[in-house]
């Protein structure tokens, strides 16, 4: 399975000197800008903070995730917990005050599974293809004036992003899917945008602390996300996972 080379900080990418830049490169060029891929492979787990705004509702979340593929989200409103969603190496479930704990849907399972592999959190874009993912550099699009390096990630089950990568800043401000917003309160798929934003470093790696999600043809916002703190590395029980 090819790896990526990850190219010296010097490797030029300008028009003119070496010709359109390679995927290799600009995989490179965007791990660079986020840390290094020494930094990035250090992340054995993520949790962070998160406010969730959406047309009919405001809560708050702190989520979790292990790159051994473990994953728990925790919603509330007002400081009272009213639900949780997790997924424990493939085996996903749910609690809420009415329904108590359930098991999780296949296709529930695969949107959780899809938030911890996406190069966001744990993973860096070099470490794609080695975990079994197509990478593709298709070509550049031009989205409010900012001509974007444009990738395609293809997971190992299909499922299909678009990431657009700022030429300067390396960092991807942008992706594109055909999903559902919550697939198993309405699985009606539509092309969605995530814009991300407010990059800051921690543990020496950039993270988006903010980002917008809209319907592609329309605009319309459907939720934002505000992330006050991440925190890496923190020791995570296997109870935490795991269906009670």
């Amino acid at each position: 399975m090819p790896m990526f080379r990850i190219l010296p900080a010097g490797f030029c990418l300008a028009a003119g000197c070496t010709g359109a830049p390679d995927l290799d490169a600009v995989v490179a060029k965007h791990v660079e800008a986020r840390g290094s891929t020494a930094a990035i492979e250090a992340i054995q787990s993520y949790e962070a903070d998160i406010r969730i705004v959406e047309p009919t509702f405001e809560v708050d979340g702190t989520y979790a995730a292990t790159r051994d593929g473990r994953m728990r989200i925790d919603i509330r409103v007002g400081g009272d917990r009213v639900f949780t969603e997790a997924l424990d190496h493939g085996r996903a479930w749910s609690w809420s005050p009415d329904t108590g704990v359930i098991e999780g849907s296949a296709r529930g399972a695969a949107a959780l599974r899809h938030g911890i592999e996406f190069p966001f959190k744990l993973f860096g874009l070099h470490e794609m293809e080695p975990r079994g993912h197509r990478l593709e550099l298709t070509g550049r699009e031009s989205i409010d004036g900012i001509n974007y390096h444009v990738l395609r990630l293809t997971l190992d089950d299909g499922f299909e992003s678009r990431y657009y990568v700022h030429p300067e800043t390396w960092q991807i401000e942008r992706d594109r899917q055909l999903r559902a917003l919550h697939v198993d309160v309405d699985p009606t798929l539509e092309w969605i945008e995530t814009t991300y934003g407010d990059f800051r470093e921690v543990a020496g790696v950039l993270f988006a602390h903010r980002q917008v999600e809209r319907k592609v043809e329309s605009g319309e916002v459907l939720s934002t996300g505000t992330i006050s703190a991440i925190r890496l590395n923190s020791p995570m029980t296997d109870g935490r996972f795991s269906l009670p």
